[in-house]
C-alpha cells in the first residue's frame, strides 16, 4: 500500500544514521503483586495492568483476571488499591463479564471534574473461535458506594460503535481518548485508531481525527499518547509489525513521524502496547520489545529514549529479561514516579509469564538516574 507523504517523514530518516545502542538496567527491586498460584482457576490468568494515580502515595491498578490470554468468556476486570511506599495492595472490586462476553483490557480515566471511570475492552467469541470486539463499555466510580457501577455500552460517536479504548489525556476542561474502530461494526468497514474528545467529563464525545488516515494509512492498532507542548506525541503499533512515533498539533494533525522498527539495532519488531511519556526534557517509549533480530528471540521489557521534538531515538535500556528467559506472555507496562532529585524512583507495573505458566502482575522499581 502506498502511504501518503507527511511532513518530516523523509527528513526523519537521517536521524537514525548513528545507532545509540541499548544497555541493561541494574536489577530492579521486583514484587509480585498478584500471584496466579494463589488464585481460583477461573481468575488465574492475570494480565494487561493499567494504573491511575489517585493520591500522593496511591495508585489504582486494573487488570484482566481470566483463564487465558483471550477467548475466555466470563473473564473479569479486577481493580485494586496499591500503596507505593509500602506495597500494600487491596482489592476494591471484581467486575465479571456476563457470558458469552469477556473483559480483556481496562483503562482508568480521571476527568477534569474529578470523576473516575473505567473503560473496558469487551470481546465475544465468534462461531470461528476467534474473539471480536463487542463495543466498549464504561463503568463510573460511585464514591458514596465505594464501587464502580454496572458497565454500560459506550454510546456511538458520529455513528461509530467503538471498541478497545486505548488511553486518555486531560488538559483544562478537555479529555482526549484514543480508541479503535473495527470494520465489522462500521458502515463501509472502516478499521482505524481515532482520536475523540470530551468537554463534559466523558458524558459525551466528539470525533477529532482518524489517525490511521492522518498518519498515512499505516493500519495501526494498539497506540499510546501523551500531551506535549500544544500538541501530542503518539506511538503506534502497526499490523505491518512496525512501531512508529508521531508528533502532532492540538488537533492531531501530524507534524513529524518516524518508523522505528529496523532503523535502530534494538527495535526489531513491534513494541507491544506502546506507552509514551515525557520527563526531564526527554521522551520515553516503554513496552514489549525484541532487541534481537533472530527468529524466536525472547521478548523483553524496554525503555526507549527519544528527543520529543525531532523524535530521534538516543538511547535504550532493557528493564527486564536481559538474560533471555522464556517469557511466553508479558510486558504490557505502565509507569509511575515517586521521590525527588537523586531519590526519584521509576515504578513499572507489568505482567509476566514464564514457560507457558499463567502470568502474574509485577511491580519493578528502578532508580530513575540509572535508567533515564
Amino acid at each position: 500500500m502506498l502511504r501518503r507523504l507527511v511532513p518530516g517523514l523523509l527528513a526523519a530518516a537521517s536521524l537514525f544514521a548513528a545507532d545509540p545502542g541499548v544497555r541493561n538496567a541494574p536489577a530492579p527491586a521486583a514484587t509480585v503483586l498478584v500471584d496466579p498460584a494463589t488464585r481460583p482457576a477461573e481468575f488465574r490468568y492475570t494480565a494487561f495492568p493499567t494504573i491511575l494515580r489517585t493520591g500522593p502515595d496511591e495508585v489504582w491498578l486494573v487488570y484482566k483476571a481470566g483463564r487465558s490470554h483471550a477467548t475466555d468468556s466470563g473473564a473479569a476486570m479486577e481493580i485494586v488499591r496499591h500503596t507505593l511506599s509500602t506495597g500494600a495492595t487491596q482489592l476494591i472490586q471484581r467486575l465479571v463479564a456476563p457470558q458469552p462476553k469477556l473483559y480483556q483490557m481496562g483503562e482508568l480515566a480521571r476527568f477534569p471534574d474529578g470523576g473516575i471511570a473505567l473503560y473496558i475492552d469487551v470481546q465475544s467469541v465468534g462461531w470461528d473461535g476467534r474473539h471480536y470486539r463487542s463495543g466498549a463499555e464504561v463503568a463510573r466510580w460511585d464514591a458514596t458506594r465505594g464501587a464502580f457501577g454496572a458497565p454500560e455500552v459506550l454510546a456511538p460517536v458520529n455513528g461509530v460503535l467503538y471498541g478497545y479504548p486505548l488511553e486518555f489525556a486531560s488538559d483544562g476542561r478537555a479529555t482526549w481518548q484514543l480508541i479503535m474502530a473495527f470494520g465489522y461494526h462500521q458502515p463501509g468497514g472502516r478499521w482505524s485508531v481515532d482520536a475523540v474528545r470530551s468537554d463534559d467529563a466523558g458524558r459525551s464525545w466528539r470525533f477529532v481525527r482518524n489517525l490511521t488516515a492522518e498518519f498515512g494509512g499505516i493500519r495501526a492498532n494498539e497506540s499510546g499518547f501523551t500531551r506535549h507542548g500544544d500538541g501530542f506525541i503518539v506511538a503506534t503499533r502497526g499490523y505491518d509489525r512496525m512501531v512508529r512515533l508521531h508528533r502532532t498539533d492540538a488537533e492531531f494533525r501530524v507534524k513529524t513521524q518516524v518508523d522505528l522498527t529496523g532503523r535502530i539495532s534494538f527495535v526489531n519488531n513491534v513494541v507491544g502496547r506502546p506507552r509514551v511519556f515525557v520527563r526531564d526534557g526527554q521522551g520515553y517509549l516503554i513496552g514489549r520489545n525484541w532487541t534481537q533480530a533472530a527468529s524466536g528471540s525472547p521478548m523483553q521489557l524496554c525503555l526507549i529514549r527519544f528527543d520529543p521534538e525531532t523524535l530521534a531515538v538516543n538511547g535504550g535500556v532493557i528493564l527486564d529479561n536481559a538474560d533471555n528467559q522464556k517469557v511466553t506472555d508479558g510486558y504490557y507496562a505502565v509507569t509511575e514516579f515517586s521521590g525527588a532529585g537523586a531519590d526519584t524512583r521509576l515504578h513499572v507495573f507489568t505482567y509476566k509469564a514464564l514457560n507457558g505458566q499463567p502470568p502474574g502482575i509485577v511491580r519493578m522499581d528502578f532508580r530513575w538516574a540509572d535508567v533515564k
